[in-house]
C-alpha cells in the first residue's frame, strides 16, 4: 500500500512538472515553485512553530538572488518530494563568480565581519557569548530585500532609466544582463532600505525588553524616536541619519557595528565628532554638537544627573500647573458667590452694597 501511494504522488509530480514548467524560473531546475508557489504551504514543525513555505515568484524576481538556483542554497535537496531542507549556509560557495577575483561567489567574508562586530558569537578573548538564541543571523535582518534602482539619466528618481538601460544593450544584448547588471549596481549605489524600515529591522531584537534585561541594554529605540532624526524619518525622509549612519564607521562595511566602548566605533566618545561630520549630515558641526547624548534612558543607575532633573521639572511643572489651577478655581467660586465672606460683618456689607450697585437711577431718584 505504501508503495501505492509513493508512486502516486511521484506521478502527480511529474504530471505537475510537465504541465507548470512554463510558470518557473529558469534556474528552478527541480521545478520547486510547482508547490512552494501555493500561499497556503506551511506546516507546524516539532517545536510547534509556524513555518512557512510559500514563495512568491514576484518578489523573488526583483531580488539580489533571482540569478541563484534554488539548490546554490538548498544543496541537500536533490529530489521532488524531498525531506525536510537543513538551514542554508550563507557562506558556501555558489555558481556565481565573483568578477574582480574570477572566483566562486561566497558571502564568507561577510560572515567573518560580522563575527567580528558586537553583534558577533565570541568574545575579545574567544568565548562564547551567553544567550545566542538573541544573537542576530543572516535572515534576521536580511529578509530578502528588493533592489531599489535608480536613475540618473537626467536628475536622480527612483526606478530603471529605460534611456540610459538602452546605452546597456547596445552591446550586452544576450538574456537579461544588462538589467539585472543596472539594478545590481544603481542599488548599492544608496541604501536598500528607507530609513525607517532600518530603524524597524534593529528594533525587532533592541525593542524586545526580555532580550535588553537579558543583555544589559538600553532602550535604545525609545530614546531614539524622540529624537529630531526620528521624527524626520517618520515624516519619511530618506536624508535623516538612521541606525547604521551612527553606529558604522563613515566608509567600512555596515556590518562592522562595534561597541562604543571600542576605540575604533564610530559611537567610541574621541570618535563621535567625526561621525557627525560626514559629508552627508554636519560636515561643519563643532565638537559641541556630538557630546549630546541621544539615547538617555533616564535611569537612576546609568543617568543620575537626567534622572534627577527630570524630577525636578517634573515637580516644577506640577507645582506651576495647580497653583494657576487654584487660583482659577477661587476666581471662579469668587463669581459664583460674590457675597461670600467668613466674618458675618463683611458678608452683611458686601450685601449692602451689592444691593446698592444694582440700584437703577429712578430708584434713587
Amino acid at each position: 500500500m505504501a508503495f501505492l501511494q509513493r508512486i502516486g504522488v511521484i506521478s502527480v509530480v511529474l504530471f505537475g512538472a510537465l504541465t507548470f514548467t512554463h510558470q518557473v524560473n529558469a534556474g528552478d531546475e527541480l521545478n520547486c515553485t510547482m508547490c512552494h508557489k501555493h500561499r497556503g504551504l506551511s506546516r507546524i514543525d516539532e517545536n510547534g512553530k509556524f513555518r512557512l513555505f510559500y514563495i512568491n515568484q514576484e518578489l523573488f524576481a526583483n531580488s539580489p538572488h533571482r540569478r541563484n538556483r534554488c539548490s546554490d542554497c538548498h544543496t541537500d535537496i536533490d529530489r521532488i518530494p524531498h525531506k525536510p531542507a537543513k538551514k542554508v549556509d550563507c557562506t558556501q560557495e555558489c555558481h556565481l563568480t565573483e568578477p574582480s577575483g574570477k572566483k566562486k561567489f561566497s558571502h564568507k567574508t561577510i560572515a567573518k565581519t560580522l563575527s567580528d562586530s558586537a553583534h558577533g558569537r565570541y568574545k575579545w578573548d574567544g568565548t562564547l557569548k551567553p544567550h545566542q538564541q538573541d544573537l542576530p543571523d543572516c535572515k534576521d535582518c536580511h529578509d530578502q530585500p528588493l533592489y531599489r534602482p535608480l536613475s540618473f539619466y537626467k536628475g536622480e528618481s527612483p526606478g530603471v532609466s529605460k534611456r540610459g538601460i538602452s546605452r546597456c544593450k547596445s552591446c550586452h544584448t544576450i538574456g537579461d544582463f544588462a538589467e539585472s547588471f543596472y539594478e545590481h549596481i544603481t542599488s548599492r549605489l544608496h541604501k536598500s532600505r528607507t530609513p525607517r524600515e532600518i530603524v524597524r529591522v534593529c528594533a525587532k531584537c533592541h525593542g524586545d525588553e526580555e532580550i535588553r534585561e537579558r543583555h544589559e541594554l538600553d532602550d535604545v529605540v525609545t530614546s531614539y524616536k524622540e529624537t529630531f532624526h526620528a521624527k524626520m524619518i517618520e515624516l519619511g525622509s530618506e536624508r535623516t541619519p538612521d541606525c547604521l549612519d551612527c553606529h558604522v564607521v563613515y566608509g567600512e562595511n555596515v556590518h562592522l557595528i562595534e561597541s562604543s566602548e571600542v576605540a575604533t566605533s564610530a559611537t567610541y566618545p574621541n570618535n563621535l565628532a567625526t561621525t557627525c561630520r560626514t559629508a552627508e549630515c554636519h560636515e561643519k558641526a563643532s565638537p559641541q554638537l556630538a557630546s549630546f547624548q541621544t539615547h538617555v534612558t533616564y535611569s537612576r543607575e546609568k543617568y543620575p544627573m537626567q534622572f534627577y532633573m527630570l524630577l525636578f521639572f517634573k515637580g516644577l511643572l506640577a507645582v506651576v500647573m495647580y497653583f494657576f489651577l487654584a487660583l482659577i478655581f477661587l476666581e471662579l467660586l469668587r463669581r459664583l458667590f460674590p457675597c461670600f465672606c467668613w466674618n458675618k460683618e463683611e458678608r452683611c456689607a458686601a450685601r449692602a452694597h451689592q444691593a446698592l450697585s444694582h440700584d437703577t437711577p429712578e430708584d434713587k431718584l
